[in-house]
Order: C-alpha cells, then sequence, then structure tokens
C-alpha cells in the first residue's frame, strides 16, 4: 500500500496540536493554508544535510592572551540528533 493510497482512504484526521503526542515513528500529511508572507523577515529552517535534525548553534570560547575568554566570532552548528 503506498502512502498516497493511505491518505486518500484514511478519513481520520487530527489537529496540528496533537504532532506532540505521536510515540511511534509514522508519516503524516500537514494540510495548512498560507495566509500572509512576511516578506520583510527571513525565516528559515537549519537542518543537518545527514539526517534532517534540527542544527544548533554553538558557541565556542577560547582564552586570550590578557588571561581572560572570549567567545568566536565563527558561527558553527552542530545536529540535535545524538545519533548523527
Amino acid at each position: 500500500c503506498f502512502v498516497e493510497d493511505e491518505f486518500l482512504n484514511n478519513d481520520v484526521f487530527s489537529p496540528i496540536a496533537y504532532l506532540g503526542s505521536i510515540i511511534e515513528p509514522k508519516k503524516v500529511v500537514i494540510v495548512g493554508t498560507i495566509v500572509a508572507i512576511v516578506s520583510d523577515k527571513m525565516w528559515y529552517y537549519d537542518g543537518c544535510n545527514h539526517c534532517k535534525s534540527k542544527l544548533e548553534q554553538k558557541f565556542e570560547t577560547y582564552d586570550k592572551e590578557d588571561g581572560t575568554s572570549d567567545v568566536r566570532n565563527e558561527k558553527v552548528y552542530q545536529c540535535s540528533n545524538k545519533d548523527c
């Protein structure tokens, strides 16, 4: 049975709020309507190239010559999937 057939023949629908209660891995289809586009703000999803999980920005500190510490001015991202 194909995913498309499962979707077309399934008459059980749930609100998107129930996504967080899914325990077992499963395929879902989310249907929505775009009601507005905010074009003056950037939006995107940083995802891992390998597993597509969320990336988290990691801040690295370093010791300066004067003995103080600082945060590197580089953006470093790390996959949030511990198994990746």
